[in-house]
């Protein structure tokens, strides 16, 4: 009876194991393979070069952009996401008139596509009919080249990552806030406790594993973030907004160099295993101060 048990889980998990192994394992394996191989169909090569693409990669400065605009966008964004998601979280833990239609609206940018927003977001930045460009226009009579300028095409980018990820961050932090117990506010408000120091005190180290945990899977996200470049700005102005993800796809499907796109890819994967591994020990720690 028990090993006729066992034998009908395993029979019903192996379908979903079997199609995890061909569409992640397998994948994962042949582009690992594939980096070592000068593969090209437009110059007609597959030849084995070792460690020649990663080399290549080392010194190519489009990859070094990209990579330094990967964390810059990582950082500026993840930072961004989970301070805003904590703020529109407490707002949307208080009591008030239709605050479940509130909670609802809150949800709307997140549930959106990402490529149908950043292409919405071209047309937001766009200089002469773009809303954001006629708001500056009618308070200072600017017109800012979003999309042209470096360092503005960059804060593009990234802050319509925010707008569209934090709701979801925020849903998350609001189940967190209403996990914690009200005794444990009434009680700080009773020892004489401002709002500030019951949230330094209270909110913040309960919400710690939380916050870190959902830092680390959104900045997975981010590192391999590939929509909002793709339509927002196509990697331009030059390079200068193209992330790790979107080097990979132009590598593979504009160049047709498969062998060094794996490789790039490759290079993108360690950095979210190690960043990985680095956020999970924070994790671990910061559930074991609890």
């Amino acid at each position: 009876m028990r090993f006729r048990r066992l034998a009908l889980a395993y029979a019903l998990v192996a379908p979903v194991v079997i199609w995890r192994l061909a569409t992640v394992v397998y994948p994962f394996l042949n582009t690992l393979y594939l980096s070592f191989f000068d593969n090209s169909p437009v110059r007609r090569t597959f030849r084995f070069v070792g460690l020649d693409n990663y080399v290549a990669m080392t010194k190519d400065n489009n990859v070094s952009q990209t990579l330094t605009f990967t964390l810059f966008f990582t950082v500026a964004s993840v930072s961004l996401q989970v301070v805003s998601g904590l703020i529109i979280a407490q707002l949307l833990n208080r009591k008030f008139f239709m605050r479940g239609v509130a909670r609802s609206i809150n949800l709307l940018p997140w549930a959106m596509a990402g490529i149908v927003w950043a292409t919405a977001s071209r047309w937001i930045f766009d200089p002469n009919f773009g809303l954001v460009n006629d708001l500056i226009w009618r308070v200072s009579g600017a017109r800012p080249l979003w999309l042209v300028n470096v360092n503005l095409a960059r804060l593009a980018v990234t802050f319509s990552d925010v707008w569209k990820s934090t709701p979801f961050l925020a849903v998350v932090f609001l189940s967190g806030l209403q996990g914690i117990p009200e005794e444990l506010y009434e009680a700080a408000k009773i020892d004489g406790a401002d709002s500030w120091r019951s949230f330094t005190h209270i909110t913040l180290p309960l919400l710690l594993p939380l916050i870190l945990s959902m830092t680390i899977f959104i900045a997975i996200g981010r590192v391999l973030g590939f929509e909002i470049v793709y339509a927002l700005t196509q990697g331009g102005p030059g390079m200068s907004t193209a992330l790790m993800s979107y080097t990979v796809y132009l590598q593979a499907f504009r160049v047709l160099n498969f062998g060094y796109a794996s490789a790039v890819a490759i290079g993108l994967f360690l950095i979210v295993l190690v960043g990985g591994l680095f956020g999970f020990g924070l994790v671990r720690r910061a559930w074991a101060k609890l």
